[in-house]
């Protein structure tokens, strides 16, 4: 299948319009089981296909990133960074949110490979459009940038690189975008800090935590509905309900039972005393008013 392959890839580039051997290269790479594909795309031109996405047509675009999101599973991690990077960085900032999740998915696989990891930390650029990728309006987006960000950070370096660089303030501007975005990057902070002590340790030093956990106070009531499923979130691992009553939040949110009612009290105060074992007894109660 290597030969076709290439040959496809000739016809495509000597092409003035690929669509139809874009779909005959398509139809290949899908009918290759990935093992088979590993040989078939080594050394292949792939940069003509990442070139072809740069166009209005949709269709096209389509087609393209089919045909990547197959090859490029191929590969391995390292072989994206060293060979694709700066492609991958193009699909980052490009206008069709598909190229997005596309340039995502790869840069997570990166983010989740060690020498992968290294790749990615010397490049900030990379890292700052990743985090702009949070403040896309389509959610898959944003949860593949918050995915990818999560796995760096799983790394003393990668932590480092987020939390005290200029990465931070990038993290801190892409959250005045609105309310929406701003608990976007919450989500982020809480997947990290549940890792272990050390990963909360970097978040609480930010900043960031303590800002989560005065908007449990704020004006609108929405907002500190989705600062308590937060909270409870974070309360999930041990390390993060200690944090968490050393801060006092019991005492803080106290005064909130009548707004949201008794179960999610309970339930994160279950949360924080006893652990999430407990929960689902919890969750079994009713309690008069809580509606």
């Amino acid at each position: 299948m290597a030969a076709p392959i290439e040959s496809l890839l000739n016809e495509i580039c000597e092409s003035e319009d690929p669509i139809e051997e874009l779909k005959s290269l398509r139809t290949a790479v899908l009918a290759t089981p990935v093992s088979g594909l590993r040989q078939a795309v080594s050394g292949a031109r792939l940069e003509i296909i990442f070139g072809l996405l740069n166009t209005n047509d949709k269709e096209q675009i389509e087609v393209c990133v089919e045909i990547l999101s197959r090859v490029l599973q191929a590969l391995e991690p390292i072989q994206l960074a060293q060979n694709y990077k700066t492609a991958l960085q193009s699909g980052l900032n490009h206008p069709n949110d598909s190229v997005k999740l596309l340039a995502l998915t790869q840069m997570g696989r990166v983010a989740g490979h060690a020498d992968g990891v290294t790749q990615m930390l010397n490049s900030a650029e990379i890292l700052r459009d990743v985090i702009q990728c949070i403040s896309v309006e389509r959610i898959a987006v944003a949860k593949e940038a918050i995915a990818a960000l999560s796995k760096l950070s799983n790394t003393k370096a990668g932590l480092d690189a987020l939390f005290r660089s200029d990465l931070l303030n990038k993290l801190k501007d892409v959250m005045l975008t609105n309310d929406i975005i701003r608990y976007r990057v919450y989500e982020l902070i809480v997947e990290v800090s549940t890792v272990s002590p050390v990963s909360l340790g970097y978040c609480a030093n930010s900043g960031l935590i303590s800002q989560m956990l005065e908007e449990l106070t704020g004006d609108d009531v929405l907002v500190r509905a989705t600062a308590i499923e937060m909270v409870t979130s974070l309360a999930q691992s041990q390390h993060g309900r200690q944090y968490l009553a050393q801060q006092g939040i019991i005492d803080k949110i106290s005064n909130m039972i009548i707004i949201f009612g008794a179960h999610n009290y309970l339930k994160l105060k279950t949360y924080l005393n006893e652990g999430p074992y407990y929960v689902n007894a919890v969750s079994s109660v009713t309690t008069e008013g809580a509606d």
